[in-house]
């Protein structure tokens, strides 16, 4: 009897488990698509994070090379207009004061040339372009070339002659200033 009764629990516990197997397999197939629709969507909504964001940092990044360029686009034009601003400056430095003096006409010119040489000066600091006279000022190689070391009472490392003026555009240098550095004497 035990026997029978060990066959037959045997036996149930079989049909249990082909029971539970065919209820596994009749799995309600409205359910199997609804979680793959699901997942589909969780991959979807990833894909569109990650897509608004690169378009976001597309879009900053855009802006920014936007903004620099329009902020150095007359570099080129700037660097070719410093140079005839200086010789203009050095033209207009070196006119003899006897003569301006002595002629009120050539006076008269070398107004105009003083008047035009203020406007140059307000023209290119409007399109933040920055003349550089560093005299008496502390040497700094980010603006300034030292093509000198002058014997001097000057604190060591301070420009005391400005040979060349450099120029910028928003910080940017186009040109450095050619300077003259102070030394201890000897």
């Amino acid at each position: 009897m035990q026997e029978n009764n060990q066959t037959e629990n045997q036996a149930q516990e079989q049909n249990k488990s082909e029971e539970n197997n065919q209820q596994e397999q009749k799995i309600d197939p409205r359910e199997l698509k609804i979680s793959e629709l699901e997942n589909k969507v969780t991959d979807l909504n990833d894909k569109l994070l990650r897509t608004l964001a690169e378009l976001d940092n597309v879009r900053r990044r855009s802006r920014e090379e936007l903004e620099k360029s329009a902020k150095f686009a007359i570099s080129n034009f700037a660097s070719d207009l410093v140079v005839v601003a200086e010789n203009f400056f050095l033209a207009s430095g070196n006119a003899p004061k006897e003569e301006i003096e002595k002629s009120p006409a050539i006076k008269n010119y070398a107004d105009a040339i003083v008047m035009t040489e203020k406007e140059l000066l307000k023209v290119l600091e409007k399109n933040q372009v920055k003349r550089i006279n560093p005299i008496n000022e502390k040497f700094d190689h980010n603006f300034h070339e030292a093509i000198a070391q002058i014997e001097s009472d000057a604190e060591e490392g301070i420009v005391v002659q400005v040979i060349q003026a450099g120029y910028s555009i928003a910080n940017r240098l186009i040109r450095p200033a050619l300077v003259g550095v102070a030394k201890a004497k000897n």
